[in-house]
């Protein structure tokens, strides 16, 4: 579920419109957010689930990497064994 949120999340740059400087920000668009990071009013994004969303998908990620590494690991051992042949 957290992956999937993630690939849901479109990043945005805008500016304030009351800002005079017009400072370029990175952020999100409250209604575009999937539910699961948005509040219940859908007006702005709870920083508490994007954090929780963000871990869990760390943490998904490195289960992945482990994985391979550990394959990657096997394969050049049979490598190794078989050049040694």
């Amino acid at each position: 579920e957290a992956l999937a949120t993630l690939k849901q999340l479109n990043p945005v740059k805008y500016n304030f419109k009351k800002d005079a400087a017009k400072d370029l920000n990175v952020g999100f668009i409250a209604e575009d957010v999937p539910e699961l990071v948005a509040t219940q009013d859908r007006k702005t994004i709870s920083p508490i689930e994007m954090v929780a969303v963000l871990t869990k998908a760390v943490q998904e990620q490195q289960k992945v990497v482990q994985e391979q590494q550990e394959l990657i690991q096997m394969l050049s051992n049979k490598i190794d064994n078989l050049t040694k042949k």
